[in-house]
């Protein structure tokens, strides 16, 4: 009896195996999700892709901070830039051996900027995202401008 009881004790719990590569592609595909939705100025398929308390930070303002205030700021985004075309590469995606965080690295541009529809950009881009009830989830996504900085006068 005591053996059986130390047996069970000492047995080795198997956690599943995590497929880290059909996560990476499974966060790739998710980015592509996102950027289709970028380039129809889709919010609603945007926001799809958000946990509920997800962060943006973008140059010159402060961090942007859930989903209703990012469905806001991304729907005065588009109004008030509405040739906007936006475009990013993923460039690399590590995935936690527990299979339910993971990191997107990549770059982007963009043309169409500004009110008169001129303008364009370009930068690097960092996203975390979750694995929350089997389904990846933008968690947090920080991206930067590498165009030199204008001379101030």
């Amino acid at each position: 009896m005591a053996f059986l009881a130390l047996a069970a004790c000492t047995q080795k719990t198997t956690q599943p195996k995590i497929d880290l590569k059909a996560e990476e592609q499974a966060i790739q595909s998710l980015s592509m999700k996102w950027l289709e939705a970028a380039k129809n100025h889709d919010v609603i398929s945007m926001s799809s892709l958000f946990i509920e308390d997800v962060v943006i930070y973008r140059e010159n303002q402060e961090p942007v901070v859930g989903l209703a205030a990012i469905k806001d700021q991304f729907t005065k985004d588009y109004q008030q830039n509405p040739k906007l075309v936006q475009n990013w590469v993923t460039e690399r995606v590590d995935v936690s051996t527990s299979g339910d965080l993971a990191v997107e690295y990549g770059s982007w541009n963009d043309t169409g900027s500004g009110p008169d529809g001129t303008g364009s950009d370009r930068g690097r881009f960092v996203t975390v995202y979750r694995k929350i009830n089997d389904v990846w989830k933008v968690s947090t996504d920080c991206s930067l401008s590498t165009l030199p900085e204008e001379p101030k006068n």
